[in-house]
């Protein structure tokens, strides 16, 4: 009896000191993948591609400066930090040639999509593109969007 006494009060003070840290954590994550197969055509052919997109959000948290101190705080919104690493395999092999990390501060409901286009594919957040040439390996973006995206790519993982 004693013994599952103990048990029975350790796992209460493990699942409160849980729950603790949840309610006092500073910021929210969130991970998502997205698998797209596009096609282009090459030589009056149709030659499939993949695109796979992983995001990472990072919810960051902030009260309001009036209610320091006190029980009950508002909270301050503020843009999430989205991070996207985006790997191309152009040739259909299950091996990705390409790699880009995308970067942006998401506004409270934007709509992102990844869309086929006669050379690649197109990458849009609310109404900013980022154009992704397949056969080249380059991406393009509109100078009114320059300053919205940050853009790292490389060839290889590792």
């Amino acid at each position: 009896m004693k013994t599952l006494t103990t048990l029975l009060s350790l796992s209460l003070i493990i699942w409160a000191g849980t729950h603790s840290q949840a309610q006092t954590k500073s910021q929210g994550q969130m991970n998502a993948t997205i698998h797209k197969t596009f096609s282009l055509e090459e030589n009056g052919t149709e030659k499939a591609y993949n695109v796979k997109v992983l995001e990472h959000r990072n919810y960051p948290m902030a009260f309001e400066k009036s209610d320091r101190k006190k029980m009950d705080q508002d909270r301050e919104s503020q843009p999430a930090l989205v991070t996207k690493l985006i790997a191309v395999d152009s040739n259909n092999d299950k091996i990705y040639e390409h790699y880009m990390v995308l970067k942006y501060e998401r506004s409270v409901a934007d709509d992102f999509s990844v869309v086929a286009t006669d050379k690649g594919f197109a990458i849009k957040v609310d109404d900013r593109t980022v154009k992704y040439f397949v056969k080249e390996g380059i991406y393009s973006i509109e100078n009114k969007d320059q300053d919205f995206f940050s853009v790292e790519e490389f060839r290889e993982i590792g």
